[in-house]
């Protein structure tokens, strides 16, 4: 495999993503737009591979879920991404030793699972633990601190996202990052740096344009290039295909053909100890 294909050029040639030497990805685009049809087209092409370990992010609950079967790991409280988090850190240090040793600049085929991180949504994963906020002002427990270590946590998983996006593409970690709120708070310059390939759905604005696809492009592709009723239309660009950025459309994936894909290939799904290296029970919802 060296290519996947997630959807149809406007030429009508397939639309497709590098794998498994994979950049990071960025996809935006605004609710109902198909950004998570996306996500799940790319997750569905690589089901069927068990070489592919897919780990998942998702604090909205609903998103990643139905694939949990087919996922080595799901987080879906903030405590369980920081885990995870820092699993991959501790992972990418891991790999980085090992290719030192065998002298590789890359990850290759037969040195262990490629991983493909998929976080949906960005922008909850970044933010301050409502929920353990909510807990302290019903409970009234732990105060000022409490309340000081719900902001921190915000920061240190900020601070880990954007390690792992630094360094993890040449020890075989693909980060897939999703946001229905692309703009420069939710994904900020050190994280969109690192986001190579770049999709964007239907935005509100230009400067979610600029988010999305780079500030060189805020000027020539209109916000409004993607109507309100072409679901899974985008632009993309960062791959071979796509130096500038190119029309397409997504494939528009079913609750019915994830529960198919799942079906079919939930004995395929790696281990949480065969990527990461020891095992954890009680770590991630998906284990």
């Amino acid at each position: 495999m060296s290519t996947i294909e997630i959807g149809r050029r406007f030429d009508n040639q397939p639309l497709t993503l590098p794998w498994p030497h994979c950049p990071h990805l960025g996809i935006g685009g605004q609710t109902g737009s198909g950004k998570s049809s996306l996500s799940h087209a790319i997750i569905g092409a690589l089901a069927d591979d068990d070489s592919v370990a897919i780990v998942g992010i998702d604090l909205k609950l609903v998103e990643l879920s139905p694939w949990s079967d087919r996922l080595t790991a799901l987080a879906t409280t903030p405590a369980e991404a920081d885990r995870l988090l820092v699993a991959l850190r501790n992972l990418i240090r891991t790999r980085a030793e090992f290719l030192k040793t065998k002298g590789h600049r890359k990850w290759q085929r037969g040195f262990g699972p490629w991983v493909l991180v998929v976080i949906d949504e960005l922008a909850e994963l970044q933010a301050i633990d409502a929920d353990r906020l909510a807990d302290v002002i019903e409970t009234g427990e732990g105060g000022p601190a409490a309340m000081r270590e719900a902001k921190n946590g915000q920061q240190v998983r900020s601070a880990l996202l954007g390690a792992l996006s630094r360094l993890a593409r040449f020890c075989g970690v693909t980060v897939l990052a999703a946001t229905q709120y692309p703009s420069a708070e939710v994904i900020d310059q050190q994280i969109r740096t690192q986001l190579t390939i770049k999709i964007m759905l239907r935005v509100a604005s230009g400067e979610q344009v600029a988010v999305c696809l780079g500030q060189g492009y805020a000027s020539t592709i209109s916000p409004k290039s993607i109507g309100p009723s072409e679901q899974g239309g985008l632009w993309i660009v960062g791959t071979d295909d796509a130096p500038r950025p190119v029309r397409g459309r997504a494939h528009w994936v079913s609750d019915t053909a994830i529960a198919n894909r799942v079906a079919a290939t939930a004995h395929l799904t790696p281990s949480y100890e065969s990527v990461f290296g020891k095992e954890d029970p009680h770590a991630f919802a998906a284990y």
